[in-house]
């Protein structure tokens, strides 16, 4: 009976072979998509499909070799085959064009000092030590401004494009009308706090970032309609913040650095803003009741890859607004992401 049962509950050969079939596909599948994306062939598409050599010829490749890759390509989504040998486009790699949105995972999946940080992982998780930081000596941002600045461009505006997806879900949860000045810490090239300008005509905007990232602002803030409500000033959020404000915002900001780091950044806050002033912390919060999704768990991975840091539980953040001398009020879930909200005392 016991030998009956085991038998039962053994893997058939077929699944094992089913099994390491998946598993395959999904080791190499990223580096097509990484091969396809340096190649600029989600670009090279027109509307009309295209054979191989024509495709070769604008992307400068190897037409034999590339119709290989494309193949492949296709047979995950990226990309769709026609019964004239030729191919098209797909839902997926419209997505990926440069234009859109998908324009950060290209950015993700060509920065090849990215790449690899991510082969040193094994020796990562020995050392505890985020291997960017370890491998090339220096964090993933300076990195880029002081090695490839038109990729760091890129790449923080395509941080704009991607996170716009989700200004409206933040924009419509925060209530802001008893605030009449809001500094927007790390908010990049600054869509946020234009779309939570023009949400809140009262308010007075503050973009803060680094001078590279905020020499890049969006036009309506430095120069547009909303210039005269928005200053933009560059700094170091460990060091110092913009002061005098009544609200502190930092969307995607503290799942970029460590827990010391954050205390840091939070700290500044607290003693930069007026007292009782609000400070909105807008991240990915990990679930404390169950495993995370594999999106949350795959975003964790990458944070520490690229930052040596991670995404955090309710409890994970309630803990650095201690540290840091705020006082945690409480989390609002939103579509996207979940916005915590934590308080400066009344006495500064």
């Amino acid at each position: 009976m016991r030998e009956e049962l085991a038998g039962e509950l053994e893997p058939s050969s077929q699944d094992v072979g089913d099994a390491i079939e998946k598993i395959m596909v999904h080791l190499f599948s990223a580096q097509l998509l990484r091969a396809g994306l340096k190649l600029g062939l989600p670009d090279a598409f027109g509307d009309d499909p295209v054979a191989p050599d024509q495709l070769a010829r604008r992307v400068g490749a190897d037409p034999a070799v590339l119709h290989r890759l494309l193949r492949a390509l296709a047979s995950i989504g990226v990309f769709q085959a026609t019964t004239a040998g030729r191919y098209t486009h797909s839902p997926l790699s419209r997505i990926l064009q440069s234009s859109d949105a998908g324009l950060l995972l290209g950015q993700a999946a060509t920065v090849d000092a990215l790449w690899q940080a991510w082969s040193s992982l094994d020796t990562a998780v020995r050392s505890g030590d985020g291997p960017f930081r370890a491998l090339h000596g220096t964090d993933f941002y300076t990195y880029l401004s002081e090695y490839d600045p038109e990729q760091s461009a890129t790449f923080h505006a395509a941080m704009n494009e991607a996170t716009a997806l989700d200004n409206d879900d933040v924009v419509g949860a925060l209530d802001l009308t008893a605030v009449s000045r809001l500094v927007d810490v790390g908010g990049g090239q600054g869509g946020l706090l234009r779309d939570l300008l023009r949400h809140n005509r009262h308010l007075q905007g503050v973009l803060f970032d680094t001078e590279s990232v905020v020499g890049n602002a969006v036009p309506e803030l430095s120069s547009g309609e909303l210039a005269d409500r928005c200053e933009i000033v560059a700094g170091d959020a460990r060091e110092t913040v913009p002061a005098g404000a009544e609200a502190y915002l930092l969307r995607l900001v503290l799942h970029n650095w460590d827990d010391e780091s954050c205390v840091r950044i939070l700290a500044a806050c607290a003693r930069a803003a007026r007292p009782g002033a609000r400070v909105f912390v807008v991240e990915t919060v990990l679930p404390a009741d169950r495993l995370p999704s594999a999106t949350e768990a795959m975003m964790d991975m990458g944070m520490f890859v690229t930052f040596g840091s991670g995404e955090r539980t309710e409890a994970e953040f309630a803990k650095l607004f201690d540290r840091a001398g705020l006082a945690y009020v409480g989390l609002t879930p939103t579509p996207s992401f979940s916005i915590l909200e934590a308080r400066v005392g009344s006495g500064g």
